[in-house]
């Protein structure tokens, strides 16, 4: 079901154990080769086919396409609310569907800068509000919950993980969108960082903090040259199958009730 399509006293007759999924995506630079949109599209699409699986055993928000990409503004094009700001926002629409009485909330995320500033209001709103605390919140962004899903043998990947503009994003998006992707646009260069604390595609043990425009000259890192529409579609029912698997499940999950202190 559709939340946006419901009237309030809809709304208020509904079960309130239903799983809400509330998408969040951005509006940023992905390259030469792709649309400001990606982020979003992505998660809207596994959105939309979760909805259509589920039917009235979950309720879908909007996607909130605006995300926390300040770390992507040198490059034209890009739309973005600051890390604080973007946390007050994900506490705002959180005591605004809890206000309504609903008690499992899975936030899908679709843009790794939303990760830190989300998880933090979450964090935040558990250990200070009573409803909150009661509740079931819970934050993935897809590429993280369906982990497994994504193997890159699997999926004949050349690249062993999924950065930004990449392999894995430049196939879902030729799988969803081919009239948004010009391959023939597409850059790669050689990580910025590579050593053995920390890679600027793949992470590692120590956490570096720096804008986008001293990783990468195109906006895109990785191999998007190695993207391909089957490698994309394969991956999108994939990732769909495991978070409809997660739901599922998280439908099911019992209250936590207080066990301390005693």
């Amino acid at each position: 079901m559709l939340w946006h399509e419901q009237s309030w006293p809809q709304i208020q007759k509904l079960d309130k154990q239903l799983p809400v999924v509330i998408p969040l995506g951005s509006l940023e630079q992905h390259g030469h080769h792709l649309p400001l949109f990606v982020d979003t599209i992505q998660v809207s699409a596994i959105a939309a086919a979760i909805e259509r699986a589920m039917k009235d055993r979950v309720l879908l928000l909007p996607t909130l396409w605006l995300g926390a990409s300040d770390h992507h503004l040198d490059f034209p094009g890009t739309v973005s609310v600051g890390v604080s700001l973007y946390s007050q926002m994900i506490a705002a629409i959180t005591t605004s569907i809890l206000r309504a009485g609903f008690r499992r909330l899975f936030f899908l995320n679709g843009h790794g800068g939303n990760d830190t500033p989300a998880t933090q209001a979450l964090t935040q709103l558990a250990g200070s509000d009573d409803t909150a605390d009661g509740a079931h919140l819970a934050f993935a962004s897809w590429w993280n919950v369906a982990q497994d899903a994504l193997d890159p043998q699997r999926h004949g990947m050349a690249s062993a993980n999924l950065s930004h503009s990449c392999e894995y994003e430049t196939s879902f998006m030729l799988a969803l969108r081919p009239d948004l992707v010009h391959l023939d646009r597409a850059a790669e260069g050689t990580p910025a960082i590579a050593n053995e604390w920390h890679h600027s595609e793949r992470g590692g043990k120590v956490k570096i903090f720096k804008r986008f425009h001293r990783l990468t000259a195109s906006g895109s890192l990785g191999k998007p040259s190695a993207a391909t529409a089957a490698k994309g579609s394969a991956m999108f029912d994939a990732v769909v199958g495991e978070i409809l698997r997660f739901l599922q499940d998280f439908s099911a999950w019992e209250e936590l009730r207080p066990r301390g202190p005693s």
